[in-house]
């Protein structure tokens, strides 16, 4: 859907702030875009619509190469991406179905008023379809402004951290009707966050940026397991994990350490019991969470586990059955 190929962008001669950027959408995916203050994320998604255009590189949109069109040929792609901004962009002066209804009025289009209370009633704005902007919620303002994007049937969305400004209850909603949007209108939609709980909860993938330059680009699961990753280091921190106690027991080498992941269904599959029992096997969980991602569940867990003569065979069924299991220690005397 969307392709970029070596983007650059320069502010000025000496502020680098996209580095050689490469990658592309995939068809109706929901791609989140996660990077702290400053990393170039909003510049990012200016890029992708050229409004702004990268110093260097190239961008396609449907194999189209959108950076070398003239400004009338570009009007008409820009068709096909809509942009929510983070401020919302909404006229005070019109209604909410005045603010939907605009980019028809703009493109001349016939049939405006059922095409927008079709999608005012998608979105759940049906009964607030006469109110100003001044009296909507902040979540409101977020569906209208979501209305009016995907209104006139774009190809791709664009969410410039959507959930920024809302309460947990209202973010849960949003982000439903982002899935919906994804799912039932087919939109492909990329979201720049700096929110963790909005990549778990809609995102199919996951491109880390930092410093101009993409860390990390891969499904949302596999985000989790880089632990070795800055992105943990910035975003996520495992809970309820005594660093001091695995520290502890890693130093002394009386017995074996593992991180396990599991995903999908079998994280509820009782691997770990049935494997200590066939094997006599003394496990102590050290650290336990189940958390659910967009499409599965996914858990993690640190074991220790007592010298044993059967262990380097519980090892062996233990990586058949498990997602990733990776030994933190060689333990053993």
């Amino acid at each position: 859907m969307l392709r970029l190929e070596d983007v650059n962008l320069f502010y000025q001669k000496n502020n680098h702030v996209l580095k050689n950027i490469s990658f592309e959408t995939q068809k109706e995916e929901i791609l989140g875009i996660i990077g702290l203050s400053g990393a170039g994320k909003s510049s990012l998604l200016k890029t992708f619509n050229l409004l702004q255009r990268p110093s260097s590189g190239k961008i396609f949109l449907d194999n189209i190469l959108i950076t070398d069109l003239k400004k009338k040929e570009l009007r008409q792609v820009r068709k096909q991406i809509s942009v929510v901004f983070q401020n919302y962009n909404l006229l005070n002066s019109r209604t909410v179905f005045e603010n939907v209804a605009l980019a028809l009025e703009l493109e001349h289009q016939k049939f405006i008023e059922p095409t927008v209370l079709n999608v005012l009633e998608k979105v759940g704005l049906s009964h607030r379809k006469d109110a100003y902007i001044s009296q909507l919620s902040g979540g409101e303002k977020q569906r209208t402004a979501i209305a009016r994007a995907v209104v006139t049937n774009p190809k791709i969305l664009l969410l410039d951290e959507p959930t920024s400004a809302l309460d947990p209850k209202t973010t849960e909603k949003i982000l439903d009707l982002v899935l919906y949007v994804n799912k039932e209108l087919g939109i492909t939609t990329i979201v720049v966050t700096h929110e963790m709980e909005v990549i778990k909860r809609i995102c199919d993938r996951v491109l880390y940026l930092k410093d101009g330059t993409i860390k990390f680009l891969g499904q949302t699961h596999r985000l989790f397991i880089e632990k070795d990753s800055q992105i943990l280091e910035d975003f996520y921190e495992e809970i309820n994990i005594d660093k001091e106690l695995i520290n502890q027991k890693l130093e002394k080498k009386e017995s074996h350490l593992l991180r396990i992941v599991f995903w999908g269904s079998s994280t509820h599959c009782p691997v770990i019991s049935t494997l200590s029992l066939k094997y006599s096997v003394t496990s102590n969980i050290l650290y336990g969470k189940i958390e659910h991602l967009k499409n599965n569940p996914y858990g993690t867990l640190i074991l220790e586990i007592s010298e044993n003569p059967n262990y380097s065979d519980f090892l062996n069924e233990l990586k058949k059955n498990v997602y990733f299991c990776e030994e933190l220690t060689g333990g053993g005397k």
